[in-house]
Parts: structure tokens; sequence; C-alpha cells
């Protein structure tokens, strides 16, 4: 989740799709594992962006956004979360030494 919690920033707006833009590459592809972020929430705070409207073009704002979401993860103190697989197998009553084997 972004949430926006700056006042008076000007031309905010038209760099909003980009932010959003990097905030999905970056949130589906973390900063430790490349692995979906889940349970975060990013504040924008501050932004100071170029008065030229040429450098404020996708290409420039998204990977900028993704390496703030990527440092903004690593300082907070990230955590891994351990995968859990759950499967249910159905075999016949022969084959049932191997499966607990495994």
């Amino acid at each position: 989740m972004v949430v926006d919690m700056r006042e008076g920033v000007q031309y905010l707006n038209e760099i909003k799709d980009s932010v959003v833009a990097g905030f999905q590459w970056a949130s589906k592809e973390g900063a430790w594992a490349e692995e979906n972020m889940r349970g975060i929430c990013f504040e924008v705070c501050d932004v100071v962006l170029h008065a030229d409207a040429i450098h404020r073009g996708g290409g420039q704002v998204i990977p900028t956004a993704r390496r703030v979401i990527y440092a903004s993860q690593l300082t907070a103190k990230p955590r891994l979360l351990e995968p859990v697989y759950l499967v249910e197998i159905q075999a016949p009553e022969q084959a049932l030494g191997g499966i607990y084997c495994c």
C-alpha cells in the first residue's frame, strides 16, 4: 500500500502513474529474495521534482521509485517468511511406505 502523506508538492499528479508502476514492480520482486512483498505500507512524505517536464518522464521516475521502495524495505528491518506447502496425497496402500519416506 502507498499512502500519500505529502502537502503542497508540485507536479506530483503528473508522476502518479509512474510511481504506482514502480511500486507494483518493486512489490512483485522484493529486495531480498525477489519474492512478492506482503503486509507492508509505504508513506510518501516528501517529494522534490525537477521543474523541467522532460526530467519527470516514466523512464526516470519508475526505476527511481523502485529503488526508493527497495531502500525503504531494507531499512525497515524486513523479515523473510517461511513458505508453507500443504498437499493431500491419495495412493494405494502398497505405496504408503515410499510416501512416508519422502
